[in-house]
């Protein structure tokens, strides 16, 4: 996963298994993550929240002969090819889903394994070409999802839903809440922890952008 992504992620998620309110404050704006072109928030009337980040992807076998699927999900308006920074993910298949396993010479293989279960489309994991695909990643009614286009584009979709008054914001998914302080203006949203020190600076996107 990549490793911007990760750290959102650990900042939106929390612990325990949480109820929905209604937001007293309503957002319904669209804002990408300063310093990350492709990243969204996209904040809605029915209190909830997409995050979305997007990149590129390949099917390939390694030197061994095994699947495995290439993700780039950081910044991917480089002129190289070489240029782009992908993590690999082996693919074994289990009776309902595929395990996605992320090695590294840091980190141990079976820590950082992903279940993915079918959504919608085609289970082009299976085979070696692009696809259009989405894909749950871990049990059913988890927040993540990866969502694979025949292009070679892959999105990374977080769900969450926000309870908002007017200057605390909870945030809610699956695994949890985390409140935030935060501070709005017309163009830019700025999250806080509970210390007043900022961790997510996020900006408007104009109605052209959309």
């Amino acid at each position: 996963m990549n490793l911007l992504l990760l750290a959102v992620i650990l900042l939106l998620s929390g612990c325990g298994k949480q109820k929905y309110p209604v937001s007293e404050v309503i957002f319904e704006d669209r804002y990408s993550l300063e310093g990350a072109e492709n990243m969204e928030f996209v904040f809605s009337k029915d209190s909830t929240l997409v995050v979305r980040q997007w990149g590129i992807y390949e099917l390939k076998e390694n030197a061994s002969g095994e699947a495995v699927v290439r993700v780039c999900l950081d910044d991917i308006d480089r002129e190289l090819p070489e240029d782009y920074n992908f993590s690999e993910y082996l693919i074994r298949e289990e009776k309902e889903h595929i395990v996605l396993t992320y090695i590294s010479e840091e980190l141990d293989g079976d820590s950082n394994s992903m279940r993915l279960y079918f959504l919608d489309g085609d289970d082009g994991l299976r085979s070696d070409a692009a696809f259009d695909g989405a894909y749950q990643i871990g049990e059913d009614g988890d927040s993540y999802q990866y969502i694979f286009e025949k292009d070679g584009s892959i999105t990374m979709q977080i769900a969450e839903h926000y309870y908002a008054d007017h200057d605390h914001m909870i945030l809610v998914d699956h695994a949890g809440s985390t409140e935030y302080l935060y501070e709005k203006s017309d163009d830019v949203l700025i999250l806080k922890n509970m210390n007043e020190e900022p961790i997510l600076t996020l900006i408007k996107e104009s109605e052209t952008e959309n």
